[in-house]
Parts: C-alpha cells; sequence; structure tokens
C-alpha cells in the first residue's frame, strides 16, 4: 500500500470513528420492513406463559420483574435498561420493532446495550411469545369518561 493510500484509509477511518458518536446518540429504531412485521403467534394462556417464562429468564436482569427496566444489571450497562411499562413507549413501539430488537441486540461499538437473544432463544415463535408476553407490561388504558 502507497503512502497516499494509507493516509486516505486513516482519514477515512478517522471521520467514521469521529461520526460514530453522533449514531449512537440517536434513536434506536427497527428498518421499516421490521417495524411492518405482525406477530404469526396468537394470543393463548399457553403461549403468554411461554413468553412470561422467556422473559423472566433472558430479559429479567435488565427489564426488571415488572419492565421497570430496573433490574439489577441494568443499571451497569453504558445506557440504563428502557422502562417497558411506559404506555407512550409501548405505544411507540410495533410488535416488529420489539422481536427485530430482541433478535439483534444493540451495541455500541464494543459495549453491549442490549444482547441478541437469537441464541438463547432459537426459535423465531418463542420470540414472538416474548412480544406477546412484553405487551403484557403496560397498564391497561384508563377507560375514557
Amino acid at each position: 500500500m502507497t503512502w497516499d493510500r494509507r493516509a486516505a484509509a486513516w482519514a477515512v477511518t478517522a471521520i467514521c470513528l469521529a461520526a460514530w458518536p453522533l449514531a449512537a446518540n440517536q434513536e434506536w429504531v427497527a428498518p421499516p420492513e421490521e417495524r411492518a412485521r405482525t406477530s404469526p403467534v396468537p394470543d393463548s394462556p399457553e403461549n403468554l406463559q411461554k413468553g412470561r417464562f422467556l422473559y423472566q429468564k433472558n430479559c429479567r436482569r435488565c427489564h426488571g420483574e415488572k419492565g421497570k427496566g430496573d433490574g439489577p444489571s441494568g443499571r451497569y450497562g453504558v445506557k440504563p435498561a428502557e422502562d417497558l411499562t411506559k404506555p407512550a413507549k409501548q405505544a411507540k413501539l410495533t410488535d416488529g420493532e420489539i422481536f427485530w430488537k430482541i433478535t439483534t441486540g444493540l451495541r455500541d461499538g464494543a459495549d453491549v446495550i442490549m444482547p441478541a437473544y437469537k441464541r438463547e432463544i432459537p426459535s423465531d415463535e418463542d420470540r414472538w411469545k416474548v412480544v406477546l408476553f412484553v405487551r403484557t407490561l403496560a397498564p391497561p388504558p384508563s377507560p375514557a369518561p
């Protein structure tokens, strides 16, 4: 590699690294095609029970028993765990986006913000059951007066 090419490669690397914090501070949103996905798993007591079990096994340590983001490991990360009980948060997230986030996780360089659970929960159907359970964490909407 010539000196000019090496200098150009370093310049491109420096620009990318300088821009990384801007990307890291952006909101974590799934791609449109993932947001548009809908759950193939029916809402049933059995599916909800399995989703709850998988949530407790994999998500509770950061998001907490009731999804408030107050799990024992949630406060030690680079970014605190999300409070999944907030109605505004639940309304903003589609089922497809929750599924995508569970599947792919989020990294900021070498830091794991949220682990990807595709290996821990290899079945797509089971990850959809976690989505089903996550939807139960927000309080039901209050009736209109």
